[in-house]
C-alpha cells in the first residue's frame, strides 16, 4: 500500500489515524473501514473499497494507492466529496491531475 502526501479522513478516523494505517500497512484487516483510491479503470477519478474486499484473492497482491480512510460507506462519500473541493481549490482541471501530484 502507498499513501498519499495528504490522506484525507472522515470525521470519525480525524482523531489519530497512524494505528489504522499501521495496521493497513501490515496488511492486517481493520473491519468497518473504507480506503479512498485513484479509480483504475481510466474513466472514473476515485473509487473506494470496504477493507473487506481486501481479502479476496484478486487484492491479495495488489498494490493499492491510499487518498483517503473512512469508518463507513456513507463517510467515504464524504471524503471523496472533500477531495473533489480541495482539487477545484488548489486549481487542477481534473480530480485525476490532483491525485497524481499527491502521489509525487
Amino acid at each position: 500500500m502507498r499513501f498519499a502526501s495528504r490522506v484525507f479522513l472522515g470525521e470519525s478516523i480525524k482523531g489519530d489515524p497512524s494505528k489504522i494505517i499501521r495496521k493497513l500497512k501490515k496488511h492486517k484487516l481493520v473491519l468497518g473501514t473504507y480506503l479512498i483510491c485513484p479509480a483504475e479503470n481510466g474513466i472514473d477519478p476515485l473509487e473506494y473499497y470496504d477493507t473487506a474486499q481486501l481479502n479476496q484473492a484478486f487484492y491479495k497482491n495488489k498494490e493499492l494507492d491510499i487518498i483517503g480512510i473512512a469508518k463507513s460507506e456513507e463517510e467515504a462519500i464524504e471524503v471523496v466529496r472533500e477531495i473533489f473541493e480541495a482539487s477545484v481549490e488548489y486549481g487542477h482541471d481534473t480530480i485525476r491531475s490532483y491525485v497524481e501530484e499527491l502521489f509525487e
